[in-house]
């Protein structure tokens, strides 16, 4: 039986042993896919240990380190355990059980991502040091043999952005979110990424659909962000946003967290005044400072609540789906400073772009600070969110506004999470079933 279940098959036939295994693992219930595919409950039972034994054993060949480990080292893969408590029995029975050709070639393999790695880190000191020449170089010439490498693509998305060549940065960005998503579902279903083939010999490395979805939308902004804010070259304005540059000199400036950042405001202060009375035209100079965190970009939050424009409030709220830690927080603080003109803003938000709405849940907190009534009645709107995720957070902002009225719907929305969870329950049984 488990030699029928590895997993491979591209086509799903209705005799396909791996069918009602995940019809279950989707959250129908046991006896309605017994029916259905007039199977016996132990027969279920079977194929769904035959499933999870297929995918332990491709965790464990991902688990497997060539690398010289001492017992009582740290483990590598990162647990914080003892090698010997923690990945060594894996790494045992690997051995054990692996044909000679099968394990010189995880060997190889294991070689090869090594260097791999070591070229990437060097690509990203480049994209570190401004050398985006010498990075996409890099990048370009690596992918020729990894085309499906997602810190390559990133690195070349980055030479883009940092290039003002918005809109290959965005089909890029589009189209690996789109891979990526087939990719996650594609591994849930077999165990292993389709572009890395059945016997899994071409390296590959996938961001996850979210962090890709962050990506995209940040190159869309930019591309729409240079077509609403022109730049008509003013030599003055320009000095003016590369004087703030100069943040990110950490040899200048080596503080960091707030104490950084405040240092750095106040050694710019004359520079940041001088932009604050210029106001919103200064805005396509200072939004390309934003599409890739630095200590510059820090600045720009501030200076668009200064501004205070209906403009601003909502370019306060699209920068906060950057994500960016620090960055985002701060977008949110000077929106919510905005009371119910933010409101507004987050209301078009949530109107336009739907495929972006995990991005916007920043929002939804500020949402639940402010506690009017615009607020309330969008959070109740947010609430039957087809995205779970989203849900959960206008749960929680909801519940905040402690208003009796709202019952009904949190209650719903109670219920409907609780249902997800059990499904998430039953996967997360067969993954922890497959690493025993």
């Amino acid at each position: 039986m488990a030699e029928n279940l590895r997993p491979g098959s591209a086509d799903r036939s209705p005799q396909d042993p791996l069918r009602p295994v995940m019809d279950l693992l989707r959250g129908e219930a046991a006896e309605l896919v017994c029916s259905r595919y007039g199977i016996s409950p132990g027969d279920l039972e079977q194929r769904l240990r035959a499933y999870q034994e297929s995918r332990r054993r491709l965790a464990l060949e991902d688990h497997l380190t060539l690398q010289r480990v001492g017992r009582n080292a740290p483990c590598p893969c990162g647990s914080g355990k003892k090698f010997k408590k923690c990945c060594l029995p894996h790494h045992e029975e690997l051995r054990r059980t692996l044909p000679r050709d099968r394990l010189k070639e995880m060997e190889d393999r294991s070689r090869q991502q090594e260097q791999l790695d070591k070229e990437i880190e060097k690509g990203f000191d480049h994209l570190h040091a401004g050398s985006f020449q010498k990075a996409r170089r890099m990048a370009e010439k690596l992918m020729e043999t990894f085309p499906e490498h997602d810190r390559l693509h990133d690195i070349l998305v980055f030479c883009d952005l940092a290039g003002e060549r918005y809109e290959e940065a965005f089909l890029r960005c589009r189209r690996r979110w789109q891979v990526s998503l087939e990719e996650k579902a594609f591994y849930q279903e077999n165990g292993f990424h389709k572009r890395e083939g059945v016997e899994r010999k071409h390296l590959v490395h996938f961001y996850s659909p979210s962090t890709w979805l962050e990506k995209f939308w940040l190159a869309q902004r930019a591309m729409s962000y240079a077509e609403t804010y022109p730049r008509v070259e003013d030599a003055r304005l320009s000095a003016m946003v590369e004087q703030l540059r100069t943040a990110n000199d950490l040899q200048r400036f080596p503080q960091r967290g707030e104490e950084g950042f405040e240092a750095r405001k106040q050694a710019l202060a004359p520079i940041l005044g001088e932009l604050e009375i210029e106001g919103p035209r200064t805005l396509p100079y200072l939004l390309p400072l934003t599409y890739n965190f630095s200590w510059a970009a820090l600045f720009v939050p501030d200076l668009l609540k200064a501004f205070g424009t209906e403009d601003c409030i909502r370019l306060l709220g699209e920068l906060s789906m950057f994500r960016f830690p620090f960055f985002a927080q701060r977008c949110l603080q000077h929106l919510e400073s905005f009371g119910e003109r933010a409101v507004a803003s987050i209301e078009i938000l949530w109107e336009e772009n739907p495929a972006f709405d995990e991005l916007k849940v920043g929002t939804i907190t500020v949402l639940g600070n402010l506690q009017v009534p615009s607020s309330y009645e969008l959070l109740t709107r947010l609430i039957d969110h087809e995205n779970t995720y989203v849900v959960r957070w206008a749960l929680e902002a909801l519940s905040r506004h402690g208003r009796p009225e709202a019952q009904p719907s949190l209650e719903r929305a109670r219920h409907r999470l609780a249902a997800e969870d059990r499904i998430r329950s039953l996967v997360n049984e067969l993954a922890a079933g497959r690493e025993k």
